[in-house]
């Protein structure tokens, strides 16, 4: 989320949206995180452990900035999981569809928020010195070719400002269409080939929506019927679904979830890496940043966008 957020940044997270979540693991040590200072020893014990339960007082709203436990950490309890922070784009109930990096809900173009930045491609006519890096207030530049060539992460804005620059030859955004055969992204189905630029149509679960499963489909929600509802799942001849030893066609969904993406959009995970984000893991609204003390730059009760 670099832009939005700088390093050193204490925020003001809102836990009235989507409303305040009930401890889950009851003993626990308050004031020390999840362990005993510069230890890897827990400052909690998972023996005794509450279900999901929250007092549901506001919505949360698409572009909401949200603070969460980590969904896929398989080991800790779910409110002792790495907090993390993230853009919401996608509600319970819409459809996300990601084309040539443009984001769609329900089939309409979603705006950026002007803090979002991409990677770029950045031909020079000289070497690039300190002096070009803070004029632009880029920070992560790397040297790929000879004759000045450069990977940048800028803002669109940025990256219209450099264009101008005379010692700028081109300015290219990169879009990325098929990824290396290393890399996995959501939902990890040998179905679909999507991008991070090109992926979906893909549904967000709406709580007590129930869908229709299929061979296809169910890559899309074996997480969340498996690890995030806790039920038994086998799937055999690739096609044949079992939920808890019974034949199932359809499927209804216990919690809401959502789609969320990093502001920096080629440089980070988000939902298009993990999946969705189930409410249970939700903490709260990032609203406010409260205080950076950065000897570079002074933030002071800054509201979140």
């Amino acid at each position: 989320m670099e832009n939005t957020f700088l390093k050193g940044d204490i925020v003001f997270i809102n836990k009235l949206v989507p409303g305040p979540r009930m401890p889950i693991t009851l003993l626990s040590i308050p004031f020390f995180g999840n362990h005993f200072p510069f230890s890897s020893i827990p400052s909690y014990l998972s023996l005794i452990k509450l279900p999901y339960l929250r007092i549901n007082l506001i919505d949360i709203e698409r572009n909401d900035i949200i603070a969460f436990n980590y969904p896929l950490e398989s080991d800790p309890p779910i409110d002792k999981k790495t907090i993390e922070v993230k853009r919401c784009v996608g509600l319970p109930g819409d459809t996300i569809n990601i084309h040539d990096k443009k984001v769609f809900v329900n089939k309409i173009l979603i705006n950026d928020s002007p803090n979002c930045k991409y990677r770029y491609r950045v031909t020079a006519l000289e070497p690039l010195d300190s002096n070009f890096y803070s004029k632009y207030q880029i920070t992560t530049s790397y040297l790929v070719a000879k004759l000045y060539v450069y990977d940048m992460i800028l803002s669109n804005n940025i990256a219209e400002n450099i264009a101008k620059d005379s010692v700028i030859k081109r300015v290219q955004l990169l879009k990325t269409i098929n990824l290396p055969k290393f890399m996995k992204i959501f939902p990890y189905s040998p179905y679909v080939s999507w991008s991070l630029d090109y992926f979906g149509p893909i549904y967000v679960p709406k709580k007590k929506q129930t869908i229709p499963l299929n061979k296809k489909n169910i890559y899309y929600y074996k997480q969340i019927i498996e690890n995030y509802e806790n039920n038994k799942l086998t799937i055999k001849n690739d096609s044949i679904i079992y939920i808890n030893d019974k034949r199932s066609y359809f499927y209804t969904f216990k919690y809401n979830y959502y789609f969320v993406l990093d502001d920096n959009r080629d440089q980070a995970k988000d939902s298009r890496y993990w999946g969705f984000l189930p409410e249970t893991h939700i903490i709260g609204k990032v609203s406010y940043i409260l205080l950076n003390i950065d000897k570079h730059k002074l933030r002071l009760f800054k509201q979140i966008y």
